[in-house]
């Protein structure tokens, strides 16, 4: 009887604990990574993934390493390298351009990596766009190059910023997600799994997880301070790396490996898509500086990996120096300016109402060349010009951290992305180079306004400029939209860029066709002329212009257009 007692407490106590493990059993935690780039210096290398290994790091995600010597450092410190092909951003049609380029280097890294076991990794692409079915195909061969030729126990993987729309995980054994300054980078492992549910055996995990740090910020209430990058690190990783003594994570956001971005800050200060296409700003991401100088990161990510330290304090530091809203200085100023001349310019005040109120009077004034003088044309221009740069530094400051932006930045050649480095940074120059340029073609277009008028009418410089400056006013509609952009969510400020986008086209159009009305009018130019200078406006060059170069540029494009609508 005693025995059959045990026996049945024994089934008790069994069911009970099968019956509760799904609420507190715990998730295995990820393999614990960092994004590294070898350095030129062999010494420096070496000093690193011993580092690396001291503080707990099991994986280094990096580009193929030449040097043969640091896969068997690699190999006695028993780290897993994951080694990526140069192949960076690339739409589904330049994936399969590159095939057979992929493939020579691919079969290069599986030779060296035969004797090495540290070396069973191989990423296929970086940030390509997997959300095109047709670049499954080019994964897909490349894996069966790595299963017929690389060493026993190889995978293959592809770093993507698609998760919903990603369509190629079932080509690789690992989908790495990129989730540097996610708000809440575990999200995105949620989201993928929901999304795929006919793969619950797959395999994904981040393969870029931090932020980035700006120089001269301190303390945990600046922004893109050290301290701040550490807190994000610390907040995140105890996210994946939960405390075993608690209940396990929901299963859809667990992470089968996870790589901290990245080791050290890259050693230059101006684009250099050869080396590095990964970080187009240039910005700081390390938990060290160029030199060594380890961040607080640094603690943080070896207290977690190491498991001795979760909890972490940082100074506060001081308050943060608000940025200097120069879009909203810029835009004021261009209203001070309007407002300045027509209290105090009675010309300039007598144009007003006539352009809005007494158009046909308005007509007449240009062609006697009543209260028409250079110097109010040469306002308005201005006004219009800076009111164009404005509202374009506007919607290139929002957009800018957006993927699909990123793309189409590193799809300029290297010289144009080393001067836009500088642009982004100062909004202000932004907007005075956009302003400078559409300044430019309204110059250009009233040149040629005024060379076809000679044959019937004389119009002196301040009549030109009249007619083709006063019908640009929408542009002062879309700088005041320009100026409330900043301080919109982030969310609503791209709907509101779409409407902007749609207005803008129509304002343009409306300018182009009251200014060459006026001028027919005035000059009494025949209609054949005043067509050839409808195709001639600058409206109708810079869209052929575009459509020409989005015709080159139709892979990339489509891979921009993916990325703003699916990822």
């Amino acid at each position: 009887m005693k025995q059959w007692l045990i026996v049945l407490v024994g089934f008790l106590v069994l069911g009970a604990g099968s019956g509760s493990g799904q609420q507190v059993q715990a998730q295995p935690a990820p393999q614990r990574g960092v994004v590294w780039t070898p350095p030129s210096d062999l010494r420096q290398a070496i000093d690193d993934l011993r580092a690396m290994r001291a503080m707990g790091v099991q994986a280094v995600r990096t580009p193929l390493v030449p040097d043969e010597r640091l896969l068997t450092l690699a190999d006695s410190l028993d780290l897993q390298l994951y080694q990526d092909l140069p192949l960076e951003a690339l739409p589904a049609a330049a994936l399969r351009d590159t095939l057979a380029y992929a493939t020579r280097v691919l079969r290069l890294a599986l030779d060296q990596a035969q004797d090495h076991p540290s070396a069973r990794h191989f990423g296929l692409a970086r940030r390509s766009d997997t959300s095109d079915s047709t670049a499954c195909a080019v994964f897909e061969q490349l894996a069966d190059v790595v299963q017929e030729h690389g060493p026993s126990g190889s995978q293959t993987y592809y770093l993507s910023a698609f998760v919903e729309a990603d369509r190629c995980a079932s080509a690789v054994d690992v989908v790495l997600l990129d989730g540097r300054d996610a708000p809440q980078p575990v999200d995105l492992l949620a989201r993928w799994r929901t999304a795929h549910g006919d793969l619950a055996d797959a395999q994904v995990g981040l393969g870029a997880l931090g932020t980035w740090v700006r120089p001269g910020a301190e303390g945990l209430r600046q922004a893109h301070s050290p301290e701040r990058q550490a807190r994000y690190l610390e907040t995140h990783l105890t996210t994946l790396w939960p405390d075993t003594t608690r209940a396990g994570r929901d299963a859809a956001g667990r992470a089968s490996i996870a790589f901290v971005y990245r080791w050290r800050d890259l050693d230059r200060d101006r684009p250099d898509p050869t080396r590095d296409p990964e970080d187009a700003y240039v910005q700081r991401y390390g938990l060290h500086t160029v030199g060594g100088t380890a961040r607080p990161a640094r603690e943080v990510v070896q207290g977690i990996f190491t498991g001795r330290q979760r909890v972490f304090a940082w100074p506060a530091g001081t308050s943060p120096v608000p940025r200097a809203p120069w879009i909203v200085v810029l835009g004021w100023g261009v209203i001070l300016l309007l407002g300045l001349c027509y209290a105090f310019l009675p010309r300039f005040r007598y144009m007003v109402p006539r352009f809005f109120l007494a158009h046909g009077f308005y007509r007449e004034s240009i062609r006697e060349g009543r209260d028409v003088v250079p110097w109010a044309s040469a306002v308005m221009l201005v006004a219009v010009a800076l009111g164009v740069g404005v509202a374009g530094s506007a919607v290139v400051d929002v957009v800018r951290q957006e993927v699909a932006f990123r793309v189409l930045y590193r799809a300029l050649p290297p010289g144009m992305q080393e001067v836009g480095v500088d642009l982004l940074a100062q909004p202000w120059m932004l907007a005075l180079l956009l302003g400078c340029f559409h300044a430019l073609i309204l110059a250009l277009w009233a040149t040629l306004l005024a060379g076809v008028a000679r044959h019937y009418y004389l119009l002196m410089p301040g009549q030109t400029m009249t007619l083709v400056v006063w019908p640009q006013w929408p542009v002062l509609v879309l700088m005041l939209v320009g100026m409330v952009l900043p301080s919109l969510p982030a969310a609503t400020a791209l709907q509101v860029i779409l409407w902007l986008a749609g207005v803008a086209g129509l304002g343009f159009v409306y300018s182009i066709g009251r200014t060459l009305n006026d001028y027919a009018r005035v000059t009494r130019v025949p209609g054949l002329q005043v067509f050839a200078l409808v195709l001639a406006s600058p409206l109708v060059v810079l869209t052929v212009i575009a459509l020409f170069t989005a015709l080159e540029m139709r892979p990339t494009l489509q891979f921009v257009w993916h990325l703003a609508t699916r990822s």
